[in-house]
């Protein structure tokens, strides 16, 4: 017997213990921990979540969360869902045991909630959860339909040898709360324009200045022309207190690339690669916007954030690129690492969507 139901508080215990226990696999076994409070990330965000869990005899053998925001679309308000955290246990998969309840749930939370279409990022090379999800199968009419939205990259920039900005057109600092609202007006133009942007209109910005532990106005960075017009902003973000990435195996060429690292990192008195079972230490790069999509600008931002951070027992840092992407030119130089992803847009089979707007989109990465 197996029962699907929302998720209670008295779960986190069987919450932290599975989404622990099912890894992401490839060359380098991650496993994410969220202990002690597996909801803490879903209470930090503004809107709804529901977290659904499969209950069987001994215990719980699958989750999936969806988060439901105000954003934009075509320019207009609109309601954005973000669909995450789908773990299954083997006997899960086995006996599809959330997969036969996924269509109508969503289904029924459209509808609820009123969204028009959800996000969803899946790794590149997952191909287990490529053939599951977005591969169409007659024999499942309910369905959710997914629709290729954009190739990208979750980039890692290490911290190897110690470097300074170089002196450019764009000069860079720490912000301070006097830049807050500038900080605002740019991030709200640009997301208004975004597939799914966020609603920095009404008071995004300062909602996670306040609300996400460790994100602080110190810790963001603003970015001015010649003129003394903002033109680019970014805050660092630590995500330690919510989540964590443990290694659990490197595998294949990843042992290789571990050896390598790690004598470059001895002569550079850099942070070695975590052994298996320890944790990355990393930060996210958020609440990015980049006036006419500049490289230059990000990269004035980059350098300043990698010599701010650099000797600070920090592994890397991450911050999104799509295929392609016109930023890229920004991190030339720097040691990167890319872990490749597909980013969809889900729509309930009674209204399934194939297309949506160009451009970049309003996903967050660091929440994914």
């Amino acid at each position: 017997m197996s029962l699907l139901r929302r998720a209670k508080r008295e779960d986190n215990p069987q919450l932290l213990e599975l989404f622990g226990a099912v890894p992401m696999q490839g060359e380098l076994v991650l496993a994410t921990q969220r202990a002690p409070d597996f909801f803490r990330l879903y209470e930090m965000q503004r809107g709804d979540t529901e977290l659904w869990v499969n209950e069987v005899e001994d215990g719980l053998d699958g989750m999936g969360a969806i988060l439901v925001r105000d954003g934009w679309l075509e320019g207009r308000p609109c309601r954005v869902g973000y669909l995450g955290d789908l773990r299954t246990r083997f006997s899960a998969r086995r006996n599809r045991g959330l997969a036969r309840f996924y269509g109508p749930v969503l289904e029924e939370t459209a509808q609820r909630l009123g969204v028009e279409a959800f996000l969803t990022a899946v790794m590149a090379s997952n191909a287990a959860a490529l053939q599951a999800l977005v591969k169409r199968k007659k024999r499942r009419e309910a369905q959710p339909h997914y629709a290729l939205l954009r190739r990208f990259s979750a980039v890692s920039v290490h911290f190897t040898r110690r470097r300074q900005p170089t002196p450019g057109r764009y000069q860079v600092r720490r912000a301070t709360p006097e830049d807050v609202p500038a900080m605002e007006a740019l991030l709200d133009a640009d997301h208004r324009t975004r597939p799914f942007g966020y609603r920095y209109d009404l008071g995004e910005l300062r909602h996670r200045l306040e609300r996400w532990p460790g994100m602080s106005v110190e810790g963001s960075y603003v970015a001015f022309d010649g003129s003394g017009k903002l033109v680019g902003c970014t805050s660092a973000w630590d995500p330690e207190a919510v989540k964590r990435y443990r290694v659990m195996a490197y595998r294949g060429s990843m042992r290789w690339v571990k050896w390598g690292y790690d004598a470059m990192a001895t002569v550079l008195r850099a942070p070695r690669l975590p052994a298996p079972g320890n944790d990355f230490r990393y930060f996210y790069l958020c609440n990015t916007s980049v006036v006419g999509e500049d490289p230059a600008i990000l990269r004035a931002l980059v350098e300043r954030v990698y010599a701010d951070h650099h000797g600070r027992g920090y592994h890397f840092f991450s911050l999104y690129l799509g295929e392609d992407d016109p930023l890229s030119p920004a991190l030339a130089g720097f040691f990167q690492r890319k872990l490749d992803f597909h980013l969809y847009a889900v729509t309930p089979a009674s209204v399934a969507r194939e297309h949506f707007p160009a451009g970049r989109t309003g996903f967050e990465m660091a929440l994914a």
